[in-house]
């Protein structure tokens, strides 16, 4: 206890507000707030249990649910380079490294590749309509709640995951892929 009150102690408002909100922050003050708000939630807004892929093991692929409606198991991929990627129709960032992962896709899906991407938009008829515009190659499904959990264990958009012939997951991109980051992809052929 006595530690506590020494740290409360030492906390000073300042005309800075910064430094006072980290000042608060570093104390562990402020930390009661989002678990009061977590709390106060529906309990039918329970966090979902996703899968942890991690470089060097094989992923746990659950179902995706394509475009289409059909439900898309990733058993038919053993032996194939499989690439996941996940995207939103208003990223910017995806709008500009999908149409790149498309053509490497049509290169080289006669060499055992294979992409699934993976929209996190709310609305199915958005991401249905984006890959209509644009004609992509490569197979699409709508995030559900395990789709949305994997998603968010990173932060970011387009996320890209690059998995062996094995199963095993070799890399994971966080970032927008430029020509020559695509290009790089070759070597897990």
């Amino acid at each position: 206890m006595g530690a506590s009150v020494a740290r409360r102690q030492t906390i000073q408002p300042s005309s800075n507000k910064r430094t006072f909100c980290l000042s608060l922050l570093g104390a562990g003050l402020v930390v009661a707030a989002p678990i009061a708000f977590a709390q106060s939630q529906p309990a039918a807004v329970a966090a979902v249990a996703a899968p942890n892929w991690v470089i060097g093991q094989k992923p746990q692929l659950p179902p995706l649910p394509l475009l289409s409606g059909q439900a898309h198991r990733f058993d038919q991929h053993a032996g194939r380079v499989l690439i996941i990627e996940f995207w939103h129709t208003k990223c910017p960032f995806c709008k500009k490294q999908n149409p790149l992962l498309d053509a490497f896709y049509r290169k080289h899906r006669a060499r055992g590749l294979d992409v699934v991407t993976v929209s996190i938009d709310k609305k199915l008829s958005d991401a249905q309509a984006y890959m209509k515009d644009h004609g992509y190659a490569f197979a699409a499904g709508l995030a559900d709640p395990v789709w949305h959990a994997i998603y968010k264990q990173r932060k970011g958009l387009p996320q890209l995951f690059v998995i062996d012939r094995t199963g095993v997951l070799r890399q994971i991109e966080l970032r927008e892929m430029f020509p020559d980051d695509i290009l790089e992809l070759e070597r897990h052929l």
